[in-house]
């Protein structure tokens, strides 16, 4: 999302009329004391590797013509005087690696951790904000970057490389919650950014495996994600492209091409400090040369204007889309998207999801999707399929905070549910489970799959959706067992059935809830799409307490 210069878009919850609502995006007066540049840049041995005059001063330059307010910087090795003095920006070193340049002042040191790896800086923005920056370097056990040193498949050896970052910033984390712990600094946001030496699980999924072969999560990146961070790049880039994404290395394409630069944000508490990434991007040029081995990450950040507390609408939906091939034999991603961009919902589980299989001409159908409509994408695999894989899937307007697959018995084939926590406009997380029963008619199969999912829900502790085609009728003992553990939201009694979509007869996709005081369904609809699908979607408009 581009800031403007006179407006800023703002993402909100209530969704708009049934099938043909307006856009989720309102415009708010921009207001200068409230927007921010962050920049993350290892700038690899103080930037002098293309010389010792030239490099710092193209350092400047993409420093400059990247807009920041604030620069979180490693391996600034001598260079930080010089590059601030340049750039008329406040500079708050920690030994020789680590450092911050603010365009704003620093109004305390609140460093932890060791010096080498972490610096911390108290900053005075405009309009009395204040902010908890830190610059963070962390190291790594074993080099699987350069060529030929990684093997995906053995991620138990790709996990082992990364070690040391995750124990270094779980501990500097622990550092950081204590130092920040005093009244006065109680809401204060936090912005913790810099190279971790590490790649993130929301890049690792299944959903990104055929760009990066193999599903690995990485603990490192769910150590701020547990403490409520939000991580600024894949916030506003929901999209997964391994080479536009990638921070190393700009420097040498013959190595792994991976993103292990960030800025991780935490928004305050009080209305002036509820910070949200608008824009992030990264920045690896330079028109007479990158002086870095790292690409920059810069974010851009405005202070939400809108309230974010109290009952929040949104629409769910669930469609079983048939890989894409319609009741008339034609195979149209296109189609289905035009479908989904119809129902104008918040949160869409997708079933019969396509990821590089021959049948639907090997393409990425959540990808696909998911940048069709702006929204960000998980995917879990039931089983490998004409040399892709083939599963299900959930789309989210809201930042996708962690997908896990949900093992269930196997049926008539193999059977997963998705798990997927995402981050509302208000800070909370709700789980969306996408699940798809097996089909046969003999229900000991589903009902086995239901045990298995029950168990699951069983042991969430937060508001949650199930949402899927559960291939059985309302007066089944499966879904007996959803409706103990969550309310369903219930179509009109005229007009229930969405199998199959030429003429439907069946009532087999769903939407449930829980708790059930939590929820308010305001109502539900099967859509009457006859050619997409085999399936009819559904989707119910549902009020969350606050």
């Amino acid at each position: 999302m581009i800031v403007s210069p006179l407006v800023t878009l703002v993402l909100t919850a209530a969704p708009g009329p049934a099938l043909d609502g307006p856009s989720h995006l309102e415009p708010v007066p921009e207001d200068p004391a409230a927007a921010l540049s962050v920049l993350a840049w290892n700038i690899w041995h103080g930037g002098r590797e293309d010389g010792e005059d030239v490099g710092p001063a193209r350092v400047v330059d993409v420093i400059r013509e990247s807009g920041a307010d604030l620069v979180a910087m490693q391996e600034t090795y001598g260079s930080g005087e010089r590059i601030a003095e340049a750039l008329e920006f406040e500079f708050h070193p920690r030994g020789t690696n680590v450092s911050i340049f603010s365009r704003y002042p620093i109004v305390e040191d609140i460093s932890v951790f060791e010096e080498f790896k972490c610096a911390g800086a108290l900053v005075g923005l405009p309009g009395g904000r204040r902010l908890a920056f830190y610059s963070v370097w962390l190291p790594y056990s074993g080099e699987i970057w350069a060529a030929e040193t990684r093997d995906t498949g053995d991620p138990a050896s790709m996990l082992a490389a990364c070690e040391a970052s995750a124990a270094d910033l779980a501990a500097m984390w622990a550092g950081i919650e204590e130092r920040l712990s005093a009244q006065e600094y109680e809401g204060v946001p936090i912005v913790i950014a810099g190279d971790f030496n590490s790649m993130s699980h929301l890049d690792y999924g299944e959903v990104g495996v055929d760009q990066y072969e193999v599903v690995v999560d990485w603990p490192t990146s769910h150590v701020l994600a547990a403490a409520g961070f939000r991580d600024a790049y894949r916030e506003c880039n929901p999209r997964i492209d391994r080479r536009r994404d990638a921070t190393w290395t700009p420097r040498f394409p013959d190595q792994e091409q991976d993103r292990i630069d960030f800025v991780h944000y935490r928004p305050g508490k009080a209305p002036a400090d509820r910070w949200r990434a608008t824009e992030s991007r990264v920045i690896r040029e330079h028109p007479d040369g990158f002086p870095s081995d790292h690409a920059a990450v810069l974010a851009r950040f405005r202070v939400e204007l809108e309230p974010r507390s109290g009952p929040l609408s949104l629409r769910a939906a669930t469609y079983n889309i048939h890989h894409a091939a319609g009741t008339d034999g034609a195979l149209d991603l296109e189609r289905i998207a035009n479908v989904l961009r119809g129902l104008d919902a918040d949160v869409i589980a997708l079933q019969e999801v396509d990821l590089g299989v021959a049948r639907s001409g090997r393409v990425s159908q959540p990808l696909e999707l998911a940048e069709s409509l702006s929204m960000h994408p998980a995917f879990g695999a039931f089983m490998d399929y004409q040399g892709g894989r083939y599963g299900m899937a959930v789309l989210s307007r809201f930042p996708i905070v962690d997908v896990e697959p949900v093992p269930l018995p196997d049926g008539n084939e193999p059977r997963i549910a998705l798990s997927v926590d995402v981050r509302l406009p208000n800070g909370e997380v709700l789980t969306v489970v996408g699940v798809h029963f097996d089909w046969v008619d003999d229900d000991a199969f589903r009902f086995a799959q239901a045990k298995a999912l029950a168990e699951h829900l069983d042991g969430l502790d937060r508001p949650y959706m199930v949402l899927g085609d559960l291939n059985d009728g309302p007066a089944s003992r499966t879904l007996d067992l959803i409706r103990k553990r969550a309310f369903e939201a219930k179509k009109p009694d005229a007009a229930r059935a969405t199998f199959p979509s030429s003429d439907p007869e069946s009532e087999i996709d769903y939407v449930f809830c829980a708790p059930a005081g939590a929820w308010t369904v305001e109502r539900v609809r099967v859509a009457d799409e006859r050619a997409a699908s085999d399936h009819r979607p559904v989707w119910a408009d549902l009020v969350l307490e606050d």
